[in-house]
Parts: C-alpha cells; structure tokens; sequence
C-alpha cells in the first residue's frame, strides 16, 4: 500500500512539472480527482476487515483529513457512521457515543429533523449498552417528546421498549408497562420479533411482582409470536424457569427436555437449558443424579467465559451442595460472589452474601452480614435515585410542553389583536392542539396500574380521549378557520372563539389529571367533586374527613377517585340534577359511599347497556367491593358502594 502511495505521489510530482502551463482551473480540478483517489484508498482500507481496528481507524482518520482539506463533506457521514461501526464491534460505546454526537451537531447545523431524531437514537442506544442508563433515558425520552415523528415507526417502537425495560430494571413496572404498550403500537404486525420482547418484558415485569401466572400468559404469547428460532428458544425456557419457581417441576422439565432435542445453535444458550434442566431434577427430586449434568454446563460457560452464565451455575451448585458438603457449597459461593462483584450486579452479590452467611462460621458470618447490609441499602437507594431521576426528566419535558403551549396560546391572542387571522395562525393553534394531545397521553401514562387487564383500559381510554378531542376541539378549530378564511368576523369573536378552544383542551386535562393518593387524598377527591358545583347544580359532601380515606390503599383510592369522577361527569351530561349529596361512612374498616342526585334517572334496561356504568362496576370489583343501583324514570339516581379498607 505504501509503494502505490509513493507511486501516486511521484505521478502527481511527474504530472505537474509536465502541465506547467495548463490554467488555474485546470490545476485546481486535478488537486481534487488527487483527493477524492486518495479518500476512496483510505476508506477502502477502512472497510477491509482483514486488518486489525488500530490500522483501519487510523485509515479513517486518513479520509477524514483528506476530507476537511478538500472541503467536501459528502464523505464525511459515510466515514463517521463506519468509524461508529467500528467502535461498536470491539465494545468501544465512549467512542461511539462521542462520534455521534458528531453527526448529530452536523444535522443540527443541516436542520433536518429526520436525521437529529436517528442521531438522538443512535446515542440514546449506544449509553443503554453502555449501562448508563439515566443518560440513554434522557435521549429516549427526548425522541419521545421533540422528535419522535420523524423516524419510522419501528425505531419508535423499539425506542419504546428499551425505555420500557430501563423502567422495568429499575423498578417503575407501571411505566415500564405502558412504555412497552406504546411500542406495540408501533410495531403492529410489521415486527413480530420486537413485539415478543414487549411480551417478554411484560412477563419479567409480572414475575418481578409475585404475579407468576401472569408471567406465564405474556411468555406464551411472546413465543407464539416470534419467527426466531434463537428467540423462541430463550423465551422457553425463562417460560421453564417461571414454571419451576411456581412449583410445577413437571412443566418446567417437559419444555426444557423438549429445548435439547432441538438443535440449539448458541453455545450459551445450550449450557443455560442443561444447567436449568439439571437443576430442576434436583429440586423435583433431591436424589436425581445431576451432578454431571450441572458440571458440565459450568464447563462450558467456564470455556466461554459466559460470566452471566457463571453465576448461574454458581448459584446452582452451592444450592446443590448445601447438605452433601458445606464446604463444596460455600466454595461456589464465594466463587458466585466473586464473579457477582465483577459483573457489578448488586442483586447476586446478596445472593451469593446470603449463601455464605448461612455457611461460614459465626465470627465471618457477621462480617459478611454487614456488607449484605450494606448493599442492600446501596441496592433501594440506587433503584429510589434512578427512579426520581427518570421522574425528574419526565416532569421536565411536562413542564416545557406546559411552558410552551402557554407561549404559543399567548403569541396566537396578540396576533389575533393586531390583524385577521391567517393561515399561519390556523396552523399554531392546530399544533397546540397536539401538544395538549401529547399532554394529555402523557398524564394517561402517569395513572396506569400493574395488572394485565390495567393494560387494555390504556387503549379504551385513549380512544375516549381521542373522540373527544375530534368532537369537542377539532370542530371548533375548523370554524375558526371558516371564519378566518370566509368571513370578515371581528377580532373580539375570534379571540373568544379561540378562548373557547382553550378552556375545552383545559377542561378535557382536568378531567384525566393525576391522581393525589396517600394523605392528599381527601382534598383531591373534595376538589374533584366540588368542581361540579355551578349556577344549576349543588354538590353537597357530606362526612369525608370523618371517613378516613387517606388509610386505604393508593390503588383503591384512585379506584374511588374513578368511580366518582365517572359519575359525576355522567351525572353533569345526562342527568339534569339541582341536587347530588354524597356521603362517606367508615364503620371499623368497612367503608360505605352513597351517591344520590334529584335527576331524570334512568330506565334499569338501558342501566345495563351504558359503557360508564359498566366501567363503574369493573373498577369496584377490581378492589373486592359491592355496587348498587337504585334509579328508575324521572326518579332519581342512586348508587350504593361499600368495600374494605
């Protein structure tokens, strides 16, 4: 390579003692075929994976040169992304990261939002593999709020399940929950793959909860979707795992019996289904000899250097070992503990802690015990930190939406002050329109719970939401357009027209804000009901404070909260009552509510077929209660609700 440089160089010496006298242009236009050779060498060594990274690196940077003295930069995105290529094969995510922001500063420069958002992506990815999760936090959540229609729908969705499982990992399950709920969204029938990993994540998320039979139900439904074999396999047997920890070993040996006659390609993976099998004998039967069988998967991990997989196996033979050999047994866990710290993993660390402090001797089991402690300790605050850390960029990107949302409403009233409305303003309004949309699915994501059927009412919900929206709002935005554009209404009108606008998005957010639980609960609820108070209707509540609501637990208040909100607004649309008295009883734990108003009523027929009292009863249900209604034609409407704390 370097004697064709030579030669290039001396023909490039030989050629121009030869064109002396051709003109600047000329010169000038073989200055730069020399530069665009010498950067296609450069790049094609760059690309020869035959050489080690040190020599293809330093041919990139060779490029990059050519480049910047050329001052051609249709190169320069193709040589930054292959050197980010690079990086990531050998591990190297520091180098990747700081690359790409790189190539996000030139798309800033270029403003082209499509690239900016895949830029953001890309960074946000490389500090997740990098295990700097609040930093690839920040950027997923960045794409999600500034730039997320601008990359196709799959990155989306898989920007989705990684801030799912980040959540996941750190212990926030109900937003993990509705993160991987919006990556289904996404995904649809395009990504069959991705869309098992939602599923798997669902399930880990469950197993995590205690919920194993809910575990069981998104592993099955991960594996009937998948089209990969590998992933087919490893979602199995965590499905075998699930079956294991519930007790039912017969299960867990039959799917895992079933994964060896198959052809597992992935060393790994076949040492992890032997070891699970083997151990799974010997918790179905203590003297099944799987000593050879847990031997030789450590065997193979050990030759792979499979660390993961090493604790696995650690763990396992301790447990093993417990009664037939104390000292076998607490060998492997020190050597389980060992490998623990190595990997960073805090959670085996204890495991392997609580292993070694029921074998050691006393005076050493004490000092153990005080590490155990102590990362205990490390281990909840770590997850405490992260999680109000992700809390904190959450209400950050909140509160700039609310802030700017506030901005554009403000520039649209002076503009509608000073001359008519014109098509540009249509457009701010429209757009203010979907930033109180976004607003509004984000306070959604705030309220919703773990369980599976929690999952479903996102999507019921948003739907309402999104009726509502096109009813209420976008109707009205569409009148102020025809006036704007084919009338010569005033400006007073039109401001009123676009306060009305406003105070609907604003109502629409109160009635689907965040729900206070816990000691601000009474005075949430209160000013929930009190709300409905107008010119036509009293609200009178009656013993709240005496009832002691703030003792029951946070999923049954929001539950409360619900039924009230859902009855009141049923009441507000359909009723016509002067009247509504609620009250609140606690008689030793056992809590009553009773709803009352002086409406219309309705026929007990139609009570049947109306969706919000449906949702009414499955919500009091879901908290082991009791529900009655009493209401009849032009008679009123009651409701009778009782429940325990």
């Amino acid at each position: 390579m370097k004697s064709l440089i030579s030669t290039c160089l001396f023909f490039v010496i030989f050629s121009f003692s030869l064109l002396v006298s051709c003109t600047s242009k000329e010169e000038l236009k073989s200055s730069n075929n020399i530069a665009v050779d010498s950067i296609g060498i450069f790049m094609k060594k760059m690309k020869n994976d035959t050489l080690d990274l040190k020599t293809r690196l330093n041919a990139a940077n060779k490029s990059l040169k050519w480049v910047s003295e050329t001052k051609d930069s249709s190169y320069k995105k193709d040589i930054l992304a292959y050197k980010i290529y690079l990086f990531i094969n050998v591990r190297k995510y520091d180098s990747a990261v700081h690359i790409s922001k790189e190539l996000l500063h030139k798309s800033i420069e270029e403003k082209d939002s499509t690239s900016i958002g895949l830029n953001y992506t890309r960074i946000a990815y490389y500090f997740n593999r990098n295990q700097q999760k609040d930093s690839a936090y920040y950027y997923y959540n960045l794409i999600k709020n500034e730039y997320l229609t601008y990359i196709d729908s799959i990155t989306r969705g898989n920007n989705f399940l990684e801030m799912a499982i980040i959540e996941r990992t750190y212990g926030d399950y109900s937003a993990s929950d509705y993160s991987g709920s919006l990556a289904l969204n996404y995904y649809g029938d395009k990504s069959p793959n991705t869309s098992a990993s939602v599923y798997n994540n669902w399930a880990i998320s469950s197993k995590s909860q205690g919920a194993l039979e809910d575990a069981l139900i998104f592993y099955k439904k991960a594996i009937d979707l998948t089209t990969s074999k590998q992933q087919k396999i490893l979602i199995a047997n965590n499905l075998a795992v699930t079956y294991r920890e519930i007790g039912d070993y017969n299960s867990s040996i039959k799917i895992l019996d079933s994964l060896l006659k198959d052809t597992i390609t992935l060393f790994r993976t076949k040492a992890r289904v032997i070891d699970n099998l083997a151990y799974t004998k010997w918790l179905a039967k203590k003297e099944e000899n799987v000593l050879p069988a847990l031997e030789k998967a450590l065997e193979m991990r050990l030759q792979e250097n499979d660390l993961w997989g090493l604790i696995a196996s650690y763990a396992h033979l301790s447990a093993y070992f417990k009664k037939l050999s104390p000292k076998i047994s607490l060998s492997y866990a020190s050597k389980l503990y060992d490998v623990a710290i190595r990997q960073k993993s805090i959670p085996d660390q204890l495991d392997a802690l609580q292993k070694i402090i029921e074998l050691e001797d006393s005076e050493k089991a004490k000092e153990y015990y005080s590490t155990y402690v102590h990362l205990n300790d490390s281990l909840q605050k770590t997850k405490l930190l992260a999680k109000n850390q992700f809390a904190k960029i959450k209400y950050e990107s909140d509160k700039n939406q609310k802030e700017n949302l506030q901005l554009k409403i403000a520039q649209e009233a002076s503009k509608l002050q000073l001359e008519k409305e014109k098509t540009r303003n249509i457009i701010g309004v429209v757009s203010s329109g979907a930033v109180v949309l976004g607003l509004l699915g984000f306070l959604y994501y705030r309220k919703q719970k773990h369980k599976q059927e929690k999952r479903i009412e996102v999507y019921n919900t948003e739907t309402r939401i999104a009726k509502k929206i096109h009813d209420e709002v976008a109707n009205n935005v569409v009148n102020i357009m025809n006036k704007v554009q084919y009338t010569s209404a005033s400006k007073e009108v039109l401001l009123d027209d676009l306060e009305n606008v406003y105070m609907l998005t604003r109502n629409i957010s109160h009635q689907n804000n965040i729900i206070e639980t816990g000691d601000k609960f009474v005075n949430s609820l209160k000013s929930m009901l009190s709300s409905f108070n107008n010119n036509r209707t009293t609200v009178i509540i009656k013993k709240i404070n005496e009832a002691a609501l703030e003792l029951v637990s946070n999923d049954k208040q929001i539950e409360i909260y619900r039924v009230l909100q859902e009855l009141m607004v049923n009441m507000q649309k359909h009723s016509e009552a002067t009247l509504v008295a609620i009250s609140f009883k606690n008689d030793n734990k056992n809590y009553a509510i009773n709803y009352s108003d002086n409406g219309k009523g309705v026929d007990k027929v139609d009570l049947n077929l109306k969706n919000g009292i449906k949702n009414v009863e499955t919500r009091i249900k879901s908290i082991n209660g009791i529900i009655n209604f009493e209401t009849s034609l032009n008679k009123g409407f009651k409701v009778f609700i009782s429940f325990k704390r």
